[in-house]
């Protein structure tokens, strides 16, 4: 009888630790399986970390030239010693006021203003940039993309209002 008590005990033991044994088995299968998932996790973590570090170098080196072309343009300007870039400043004062005959069209300015360089027929109302010559009218502001005065290469036209 104690024989068999101690081989139905030995059982039920046997039995309560191979459920603890299965249990810690899944418990580990389900580590595993997370330890994976946060693995690939780290890796998809690492590249984004990467590319954004490209992108922060690819940034700062356009800072860069960006800050390197604004000093050389400050530099030239500072050069240049006067505003605007005509070639004299005849040309800078004929750029804003003078007398110019109109060649034909039907708006012909009126008295005292000041007609337009390119078709010379329209009152000037359009200021070139960078060489800030006002010296075109809105018609010929939106289509010419070179300073009639000092043939430089216009970026924008800013419209000015003249009372």
């Amino acid at each position: 009888m104690k024989q068999r008590h101690v081989t139905f005990f030995l059982g039920a033991v046997e039995k309560a630790v191979g459920r603890k044994l299965r249990e810690k088995e899944v418990q580990i299968e389900s580590m595993n399986r997370r330890n994976k998932e946060l693995n690939e996790r780290i890796k998809q973590v690492s590249m984004e970390a990467q590319s954004w570090h490209y992108r922060a170098r690819f940034n700062e080196s356009v800072v860069s030239v960006l800050k390197n072309n604004l000093k050389q343009a400050v530099a030239q300007g500072a050069s240049q010693g006067r505003e605007g870039c005509g070639d004299s400043e005849v040309d800078d004062a004929a750029s804003s006021y003078g007398p110019s005959a109109p060649l034909g069209g039907d708006a012909v300015p009126a008295a005292g203003a000041m007609a337009c360089r390119a078709c010379r027929s329209r009152e000037i109302s359009v200021l070139l940039l960078p060489c800030r010559h006002l010296c075109l009218c809105r018609d010929c502001g939106g289509s010419v993309n070179v300073c009639p005065l000092c043939r430089t290469t216009t970026t924008a036209g800013v419209p000015v209002f003249m009372s």
